[in-house]
């Protein structure tokens, strides 16, 4: 009798559950709860074994074409922030609403790029594909099998390589990539994970980003598909020039990490500030023309930088090759705009001083007689957007004669989903508050998508299917599950899970659940049900235990006056009879609800009061003068960003505007959260308001110039924004 291993895809004699190539153990489950169980079988003709691999856009499974009797890969599209499959079923399912949308049009894309890669199955550097078909709701390639190892494998174990070794290794994708730009596709993904060094010497491209770019169009995690380092500056831009070019960036930075074993540093971060040492800067043995052809490549500004696969590989072989030079940007003079640049060149550390109070608004222009002071007509300085909606930022530019449009998201712990994290232009520049703009240029909004993080709930002594529901409620859908035969549990009940409950984790986290076999028999015979009301949870698993009895927890319930971890009720009730072996289902205190607090510097401040009562704040209001937040807007907040406990009192304080020189009364208000007042005042008058914790009086040392119609804009700064990158930008 032969047998099939599903781990290997070799026949071997015999009926053993070890395979004796690979050692792989036939019953072995699949390797997370929501891939396809080994042996399963796709359009009636391929077996699908174990998991060779799987992301966030796809699994990869080794599988057996039973009709040509030999061995393939079978990649199934499986975007896991857009769909989801329940343990132990093929089918999955997909999430409704814009997610279904996006879910399909990446279907798509991934069915209709593996038709065009067909085409190329003569071409060397590509994975041959056999096959391509929907089932199960989803899609699914099938293509030759490869054995060797990645260019990540191999740089890990040997760190760097010498460039006469990485040279074959980059012409050999370039090989690649000159026939599939001919098709207009572009891979789009390319790093040492997606380069394929097979053992018979062959390299071979992986993985197409064709899916990739359709299903992150509106994705909340953008920037999780972005391989940091590789990426061109045009792939962190929504709707960036994307080209053969981006392809010739991502090979061209494989080929310096192969070399000098250092990967670069992000292309937004050169495009501020480009830090990119030359190889041979680096110790690196290799001959002036690989290294300008290299460096050619690695150019950020597409402007600058090599075109095609083509003029790459002729830069790579020519003995003659020149060192592009980098153009400069409109914005690389520097955060501040060139005219006060150009006037701190002219008068020195006094202008500079009087060059800063303008920039920030404390004062206007000193310096009339110098025209690189004056604004030029027709243009209009630019504000800070940071922690507005999209609908106050897009009213505010189009007030000021500027155009405004969507241009990218990213993850933020601080600014609320949907509101504005930075301004660029459409290169993808950081435009920073003050620069002078000209009327009718368009601006792009780079906004939050929120956290994208989760806290891991409280499921441990659930059923493992209300388990899995609270965690795909909370945006956790990576499950894997062990068996657990050590603890006092019937079968089916979470017994713990990693990591530990209250952990904040990123939502694509694997989340692993112990199930417990129900290996702890109970016995047989009568029993009492004790009285665990009252007690803590770990307690009260003891006093069911001596009973013979199991506990499952079946309610969770937030309770300011019940401590977290005490159980609130139990069904059957206290004294009653029952058999050993039973289970008591009990509600558990949760404790104090907690919320995330996000950032509301910037706000006006009804907006901010509705933002933060919504998150069940108790909400003080202190009213101060300053010269660099516009009236009516949020200069800081008591209470930092993060997870608090919901009815916190947060104080926040909001700009009067510039003092005037008699200055009236100021005022604080303290608003509960969401709840009725006693009576209808609640606003209580003080004469010195609440100081703020997070921002200082600005000093008072110039007087108030008198108003213009066209002065600079006054300048915010979030919270906390040493936790958002963008913010080191802005």
């Amino acid at each position: 009798m032969e047998t099939l291993c599903l781990g290997c895809m070799q026949e071997y004699e015999g009926d053993f559950n070890v395979c004796p190539y690979c050692g792989y153990e036939q019953d072995a489950p699949a390797r997370e709860a929501y891939h396809i169980t080994p042996g399963t079988v796709v359009k009636e003709r391929y077996i699908v074994g174990r998991v060779l691999g799987f992301g966030g856009f796809g699994i990869t499974y080794i599988g057996f074409d039973m009709t040509l009797q030999h061995k393939v890969a079978i990649k199934e599209y499986f975007p896991s922030e857009f769909a989801t499959r329940m343990p132990q079923e093929t089918m999955v399912r997909i999430y409704a609403g814009e997610k279904r949308e996006q879910f399909e049009a990446g279907m798509r894309k991934t069915l209709d790029e593996a038709k065009r890669l067909a085409e190329f199955r003569q071409v060397p550097g590509i994975t041959q594909i056999y096959d391509f078909f929907e089932e199960n709701n989803t899609a699914y390639i099938v293509m030759e099998l490869l054995e060797g190892e990645t260019l990540k494998e191999k740089l890990k174990r040997d760190k760097r390589m010498a460039v006469q070794e990485a040279l074959p290794i980059v012409l050999s994708v370039i090989g690649a990539l000159k026939e599939v730009h001919t098709k207009d596709i572009i891979h789009r993904d390319i790093s040492p994970d997606n380069i394929y060094l097979l053992k018979d010497g062959q390299v071979k491209l992986l993985d197409f980003g064709a899916a990739r770019q359709v299903t992150t169009t509106h994705s909340k995690s953008l920037t999780v598909i972005l391989k940091l380092g590789y990426a061109p500056v045009e792939q962190y831009q929504s709707g960036g020039n994307q080209g053969p070019w981006t392809d010739v960036y991502s090979l061209a930075a494989t080929f310096y990490k192969m070399i000098t074993g250092v990967r670069p540093p992000e292309a937004p971060d050169r495009r501020v500030k480009d830090t990119l040492k030359e190889p041979s800067k680096l110790g690196v043995a290799i001959g002036k023309n690989i290294e300008n052809a290299l460096m050619n490549a690695l150019q950020v500004r597409i402007e600058d930088r090599t075109k095609t696969a083509a003029e790459f590989e002729n830069q790579l072989n020519s003995d003659n090759v020149k060192r592009t030079a980098a153009t400069v940007e409109k914005n690389d003079m520097g955060k501040w705009p060139w005219w006060l640049k150009a006037a701190c060149g002219l008068a020195g550390v006094a202008v500079l001083a009087a060059g800063g109070l303008v920039m920030t608004g404390v004062v206007d222009s000193p310096f009339p007689v110098l025209p690189v002071f004056q604004q030029r007509e027709g243009t209009v300085w630019m504000p800070s957007l940071v922690n507005m909606s999209q609908e106050s930022a897009q009213e505010r530019l189009e007030g000021l004669g500027l155009g405004c449009r969507i241009g990218d998201t990213r993850a933020s712990d601080t600014i609320i989903e949907g509101y504005v994290l930075g301004q660029t232009d459409g290169e993808g520049n950081v435009i920073s508050p003050g620069t002078e703009m000209e009327k009718g240029t368009e601006v792009l909004l780079v906004l939050s998508s929120g956290s994208g993080k989760a806290v891991i709930p409280d499921v441990v002594w659930m059923n493992e299917e209300t388990a899995a529901s609270l965690l795909s409620e909370n945006g956790l859908i990576a499950v894997n599950q062990v068996e657990d035969s050590e603890s006092w549990a019937p079968a089916g009940i979470v017994t713990a899970i990693t990591p530990e409950k209250d952990t904040e984790v990123e939502k694509s986290e694997l989340i692993t659940l112990s199930i417990s076999t129900g290996g702890q028999e109970a016995g047989s015979g009568e029993t009492e049900v004790p009285d665990i009301t009252g007690t803590m949870e770990a307690e009260g698993l003891g006093r069911l235990k001596a009973a013979g009895l199991y506990l499952e927890k079946e309610d969770l319930q937030y309770s300011r006056e019940i401590p977290k971890g005490q159980i609130i009720s139990q069904d059957p009730a206290a004294g009653r009879k029952g058999s050993r072996g039973d289970t008591v289902k009990v509600a558990v205190s949760l404790g104090a609800k907690q919320v995330r607090l996000v950032s509301i510097v910037n706000q006006e401040r009804e907006e901010a009061v509705a933002n933060l009562e919504g998150l069940g704040m108790v909400v003080n209001v202190t009213e101060e003068y300053s010269d660099s937040t516009e009236e009516g807007r949020v200069i800081s907040q008591s209470v930092e960003p993060g997870l608090v406990d919901e009815g916190t009192e947060v104080t926040i304080v909001v700009s009067l505007g510039k003092e005037p020189e008699q200055a009236p009364q100021r005022t604080q208000e303290t608003r509960p959260a969401n709840r009725p007042s006693q009576n209808n005042n609640n606003t209580q008058r003080q004469t010195q308001p609440a100081q703020p914790q997070t921002q200082a009086e600005p000093p008072q040392t110039q007087p108030a110039p008198p108003p213009q119609t066209e002065a600079p804009p006054p300048q915010t700064e979030p919270a906390n924004p040493a936790r958002d990158p963008i913010f080191d930008q802005l």
